[in-house]
């Protein structure tokens, strides 16, 4: 049954008259009545009888009526779905998020949802070489991750970041310790290398330039373990600066020198075929944009 008869029979419903519906449609008298043929052959009945004063439902046209309505409601809701599914404006999106955007993300993913309330978001914390992992196997649709990103994703920063050193607040330090082998006599608390390798590479390229080898006396699988942990008195640990906000009772440190400094950013997969992540990844360039002209 093709949707534009079922149409037309809605029209001369509506208006009682072929030759007004007709003119509605901007269409012939004779080409309408033969659709309107063609739609009764395909029912098996007549829907409408014809006379001086327009046209009017028979019966049959009038127990079809109901049907036709929700069919043709039915096909402009699918149609609408799909043309906003094929603009980015439903669907899914899954997203990666790591803990130095903590305090940007959750605002910028929660506008977005304002205006697009047929996106449903997850949000996963991982860290960037799962995200690149996931990305790259299309169980990603985009990351907040370590940047640069790898072959066949791109990106853009959004923020810089900076190792910082956590420590238990009844040491009193205010400054980093000149000889850094005090900080061994404390003990290291550590996420383990496997669920943060971007981290403890930068942790090891900071430590090599200053030929200090950190004494780890405990591993956690969390990075909100390792906070835990610090603000407990067990140890002193290497976190991302941005994760102080997660820190009530505890003093943190940030690091210098350049082996200290990384970016943080947006990543996507390069040939992108989700009309939702595509709109997303413009959402949060306008987003950043707007943040950074507040600033200055």
């Amino acid at each position: 049954m093709e949707l534009k008869l079922l149409k037309t029979f809605l029209t001369v419903v509506d208006l009682r008259h072929f030759s007004r519906a007709a003119d509605a449609l901007h269409m012939s008298q004779p080409a309408l009545s033969k659709q309107v043929g063609a739609l009764e052959a395909s029912l098996g009945g007549k829907l409408f009888e014809r006379g001086r004063h327009g046209a009017e439902l028979t019966p049959f046209g009038e127990s079809f009526l109901p049907d036709a309505q929700a069919l043709v409601r039915d096909a402009d809701e699918i149609l609408l779905r799909a043309r906003e599914a094929s603009s980015g404006r439903r669907g899914h999106l899954r997203l990666g998020i790591c803990l130095s955007v903590l305090t940007v993300v959750p605002r910028i993913v929660a506008d977005f949802r304002l205006q697009h309330p047929e996106v449903a978001v997850t949000l996963c914390d991982l860290s960037s070489a799962e995200q690149t992992r996931r990305l790259l196997a299309g169980k990603l649709d985009a990351g907040f991750m370590r940047l640069p990103a790898t072959e066949g994703l791109s990106s853009f920063r959004m923020l810089d970041e900076a190792l910082a050193l956590a420590l238990p607040p009844h040491l009193g330090y205010a400054r980093l310790p000149a000889d850094l082998g005090v900080l061994n006599e404390i003990g290291f608390v550590a996420l383990q290398r496997m669920r943060g390798p971007g981290l403890a590479a930068q942790i090891d390229r900071w430590c090599l330039e200053r030929r200090f080898v950190p004494n780890v006396t405990q591993y956690a699988e969390d990075v909100q373990s390792v906070l835990a942990s610090v603000v407990a008195g067990v140890g002193v640990a290497f976190i991302p600066s941005r994760a102080q906000h997660l820190l009530r009772d505890a003093t943190v440190l940030k690091l210098p020198g350049k082996e200290a400094k990384w970016r943080v950013g947006l990543a996507w997969p390069s040939v992108c075929a989700n009309p939702v992540t595509t709109r997303f990844v413009s959402f949060v360039r306008l987003a950043m944009k707007g943040a950074l002209s507040v600033q200055d």
